[in-house]
């Protein structure tokens, strides 16, 4: 049977839709991919069609190998060859094709994913492909996938760079000391936020850039583009977005214009050539030629004219164009593994990796660098419990910096043994502390009041301070050295509609006996008095919501103030926003208590103790609704200067957004901590039905009554 292997666009599109059908009829082996992916990958070179010749002579579809890659690892996402033509060693001859195509760009390896229930697996083994590890599939079939390579025969480093120039051997090997920098253009910007087909694809194109051996960028020419084309440039999300983004600067005009001119006819060649040349195509020209001029390693984009120049682009100037589709599917697998936070402090960007079993032994070289005793590490490491999890911390070169792992015990009693450690050398070990030792019980207290209890390798004398100011104490009848903290996590809103529900609940897991009666505000703020087993406790309002963090105890006659904030402020220091984050937030997500600024005027209203929630405006593309609530711990006026160093730790304004906060040259900075996010946000329409808001739509501090506070919680769905 004569077999033909196809490669060229033009060669492909007649069987395109015998591609798509083909791949539909095998999705569980292969997995869905949009049709329009094929027109992609087939236009960018990378998916190969299998045909057979007829008696009459006419070509009929018999197979297709789908393929892409970060340089210098390739990955095949579909082999699939027609159920009539199989037993002919056609996906043998499209391997084949596609190893002698790479090996001739210098590639070292191919991998291909397998579910091991697969017969299919015999194929792969026969055609070279050992099975490097395997990993989880997906939730409803609990499959094993059998991850599998297969190494080139690549010439060896050594042979290509004294090799001469002449092959283009050198030029290929500078492929493997490039940086690994992508760049995007706005076609996946808009992908995202204006729900096109390719956002699903374009979300997880952003989300490479939390992974520390990609690094996402975009060209200067990226915010120009934005800038000329922004209907509102003070009020534009996305413009602020390209304000923020890792960004690359223009060539120099004598380098960019000669790059330019080459660049034209090779994209654009119908419209160069009538010297029709728009302004956008101008811009996607300035993109690439950026690209090319810092040597990054790919151009993500879904622009059909840059995708069919990609094999030209990548031959003369080692830029790979990559589909959206495609990079999404390369780095689906890091967005599933990266479960922690992730955040840019003034050192560099932190990731928190969670659960991933290769980190414990990161994890044991981490505890005994910090001088941890063997006993600590073998108890840190061997903690299950019914739900046991651990966070690994590391900076963007892969260097721990943290490690926390935990597990909870007991049925009613709740009791979770916390093991943590942190470099406290490090200047990120703040934030990192403040993050975990709020975070943690947090979660721990979603499903119930837990008692946390925290162990601390000895010497760490920066982690016990930090968790004593943050509630943790030693146990009774403990000295003030005891390596052992703990506190009592409640983790809800406490409202009279649920004080009795709260109240037998910690009788129940702790055998701590709240009053009877819900205490009003005034009572709570001379103290509360609590009982256990054994001793009684008078606690203040401020001290008691500490000690039981995180709470928000909403006792008759407190009432709220509501704040406005715009959306993409809204991300950044709550962390609610339920739209994408394009890039890693400021410190100020991980920090228990943050800063909200706004105008002198309204220091009156933001009084110490005051649950404030908040209000996400419409401007900006906001939803217009509250979206969370948080308890003030500290307000004051303070000159623009001086809240800025507490801005850029704790807030999300830069220099310029604090300048507009007011005219004068000062600002009100307000302290928050104890935030808890609405399940259910409260729009503006319902705000003003329950008399929260007028009709200037909440564009300042507004104070609210209790009974109003209570009727928007209520409606938020946060009451326990």
């Amino acid at each position: 049977m004569p077999i033909a292997i196809k490669d060229k666009l033009e060669d492909i599109l007649p069987y395109l839709s015998d591609v798509s059908t083909g791949a539909d009829t095998a999705k569980e082996e292969l997995g869905f991919w949009p049709s329009s992916a094929y027109q992609t990958f087939a236009a960018t070179g990378k998916l190969l069609v299998a045909t057979t010749s007829t008696v009459g002579g006419a070509e009929t579809y018999a197979g297709h190998l789908m393929f892409g890659g970060l340089f210098p690892q390739a990955k095949i996402f579909q082999l699939f060859v027609a159920p009539a033509f199989r037993g002919h060693g056609i996906a043998q001859q499209l391997v084949a094709c596609l190893k002698k195509r790479l090996t001739a760009e210098h590639w070292l390896s191919i991998v291909a994913n397998v579910a091991d229930d697969l017969a299919a697996n015999s194929a792969w083994n026969r055609m070279g492909f050992r099975v490097i590890r395997t990993k989880a599939g997906g939730a409803t079939r609990k499959r094993r996938i059998n991850v599998r390579g297969l190494d080139l025969e690549t010439p060896s480093l050594l042979t290509m760079m004294v090799a001469s120039s002449k092959s283009g051997e050198l030029r290929f090997a500078e492929r493997y000391f490039q940086r690994p920098i992508y760049l995007f253009d706005l076609n996946v910007l808009f992908d995202v936020v204006r729900k096109r087909p390719r956002s699903d694809a374009a979300t997880k194109v952003v989300w490479a850039g939390m992974a520390n051996n990609i690094r996402l960028m975009v060209a200067e020419e990226f915010a120009k583009e934005l800038l000329r084309t922004s209907k509102d440039p003070a009020n534009d999300p996305v413009l602020a977005f390209a304000s923020r983004a890792a960004s690359l600067p223009q060539p120099p005009e004598k380098d960019l214009r000669p790059l330019v001119s080459k660049l034209a006819p090779l994209i654009f060649p119908e419209r160069h050539q009538q010297g029709v040349l728009t302004e956008q195509d101008r811009s996607d020209l300035k993109h690439i030629a950026t690209a090319i001029h810092h040597r990054a390693a790919g151009f993500i984009t879904s622009e059909n004219a840059i995708l069919r120049a990609r094999l030209h682009l990548l031959e003369v100037w080692n830029l790979d164009v990559i589909g959206v589709e495609e990079f999404a599917e390369l780095v689906e697998a890091l967005r599933e593994e990266d479960d922690g936070a992730v955040a840019e402090v003034s050192s560099g960007v932190l990731r928190a990796r969670r659960n991933l079993p290769e980190d414990l032994p990161k994890a044991q070289g981490f505890l005994g660098a910090m001088t941890a005793s063997p006993a600590f590490i073998e108890e840190a490491l061997a903690c299950q419990g019914s739900q046991a999890n651990w966070l690994l911390v590391t900076d963007d070169r892969e260097r721990p910096l943290g490690f926390a792992k935990w597990g909870v015990y007991g049925g009613a009693r709740r009791t979770a043994d916390v093991y943590l450690a942190v470099d406290e050398v490090n200047p990120a070990s703040e934030p990192i502390l403040d993050h975990l030792l709020d975070a943690i019980p947090r979660e721990l207290s979603a499903a119930g009041p837990t008692l946390v209890r925290l162990n601390i390798p000895s010497g760490q004398v920066e982690t016990r301070q930090s968790a004593l100011a943050l509630g943790f104490h030693p146990p009774i009848g403990a000295g003030d050295g005891h390596l052992t903290l703990q506190r009592l996590a409640l983790g809800k809103l406490v409202t009279p509609e649920n004080w009795q529900a709260i109240r037998q609940s910690l009788l129940s897991a702790a055998s701590l006996s709240l009053p009877l009666r819900i205490p009003t505000i005034d009572e709570a703020n001379r103290q509360v008095l609590l009982k256990t087993e054994d001793r009684e406790m008078a606690l203040s309002l401020p001290e008691l919501e500490s000690e039981l963090s995180p709470v928000l105890f909403l006792f008759h006659g407190r009432g709220g103030v509501i704040v406005p904030i715009r959306a993409h402020f809204a991300r950044d220091l709550i962390g609610a926003n339920p739209q994408l984050s394009m890039l890693a937030p400021p410190e100020a997500i991980l920090r228990r208590e943050r800063v909200y600024i706004s105008a002198p005027r309204t220091v009156g209203r933001m009084k110490p103790g005051t649950p404030m929630l908040f209000y996400e405006s419409k401007k900006g593309g906001g939803r217009g609704c509250i979206f969370a609530v948080a308890r003030i711990t500290g307000s004051r006026i303070v000159t623009k200067t001086d809240a800025l160093e507490k801005v850029l730790r704790r807030g999300v304004l830069d220099q310029r957004s604090l300048e507009e906060r007011s005219v004068g040259r000062k600002v009100t900075e307000t302290s928050f901590d104890n935030i808890f996010v609405l399940k259910s946000p409260v729009p503006l329409k319902r705000l003003r039905e329950l008399g929260c808001a007028d009709s200037s739509n909440l564009v300042s501090a507004k104070v609210i009554s209790f009974e109003k506070l209570i009727e928007v919680i209520k409606e938020g769905r946060v009451d326990g």
